[in-house]
């Protein structure tokens, strides 16, 4: 195996692929890549396409362990070990929701439908955390802004002060928030874009596990149509938007200028681009 090139990555060298694979690679061409992940496409001397997946710190793997559903594409974990993962999944070979062009109502009952195969996985599924009910946001919520406050204290954070923590602390014990937070409890994709969705002729496949949480499912619906263009709050209320922009604030947690931008949202969030 060898490193990535610039990010904290391991990869298996060609030859290693071959028993892996079943047959000799062709090409072995990069799709997508950035910190957290690397996604390959293998073309095989046998005709066949598989892709690859380097990544860390995600719940992924454990998952494609656990699940069964005709929702998934089929996986095998080929190393884990330390927080590193590498996959091999199945190439599907259907056009991306987001090259559909389909209309917005269209779009809302697609997602609706794919919440519905989400919720009928089985399993013993795995999750990167868990804001079901108003204990577990309100605990999970005052660790996140104790985090930015320590991040402000050092000298990391520049645009993000204390009023902007303030007020976030503000939105995620509001009404709206707190009800939002009790709404349909679930298995959440947290990553239900229109890129990561497949659409065949009789029925869907859903790639890109990494996110998976508990919590409100209409939190996918907000990333389903904000990621094709469409308002949001036109498909959930307000306080499910709200709790969604949170959840970005502590994805990008780390990141001074993404806090700011979502943190900035919350008091519009109607006007929030998707990012």
């Amino acid at each position: 195996m060898h490193q990535h090139p610039y990010f904290d990555l391991w990869l298996h060298d060609d030859e290693e692929l071959v028993p892996l694979a079943g047959s000799d690679l062709v090409e072995r061409a990069t799709l997508h890549e950035w910190p957290l992940s690397c996604v390959q496409r293998l073309t095989l001397a046998d005709g066949r396409k598989l892709i690859y997946k380097s990544q860390r710190g995600t719940v992924e793997a454990e998952f494609y362990a656990r699940a069964r559903s005709e929702l998934l594409p089929q996986a095998q974990t080929v190393y884990s070990a330390d927080g590193y993962d590498c996959l091999l999944l199945e190439f599907v070979d259907a056009p991306l929701l987001e090259d559909l062009d389909l209309p917005e109502e269209e779009v809302a009952r697609i997602g609706r439908e794919v919440l519905a195969h989400i919720a009928a996985i089985e399993g013993d599924l795995p999750y990167a955390y868990d804001v079901r009910g108003e204990a577990r946001w309100k605990a999970f919520a005052r660790s996140l802004f104790e985090h930015l406050r320590r991040r402000i204290g050092d000298g990391t954070f520049e645009q993000t002060d204390e009023a902007l923590v303030r007020d976030l602390e503000r939105w995620a014990f509001s009404e709206s928030v707190l009800a939002a937070i009790c709404t349909r409890p679930g298995y959440v994709h947290r990553d239900l874009c229109g890129d990561n969705l497949f659409v065949l002729p009789k029925g869907y496949r859903l790639i890109d596990w990494q996110r998976a949480i508990r919590g409100p499912t209409d939190l996918d619906i907000v990333t389903l149509v904000s990621s094709l263009g469409f308002d949001p709050l036109r498909h959930v209320d307000e306080g499910t938007l709200r709790l969604w922009l949170l959840l970005q604030v502590y994805w990008f947690r780390n990141d001074d200028e993404w806090v700011y931008k979502y943190a900035s949202g919350l008091d519009e969030p109607r006007y929030v681009a998707f990012g």
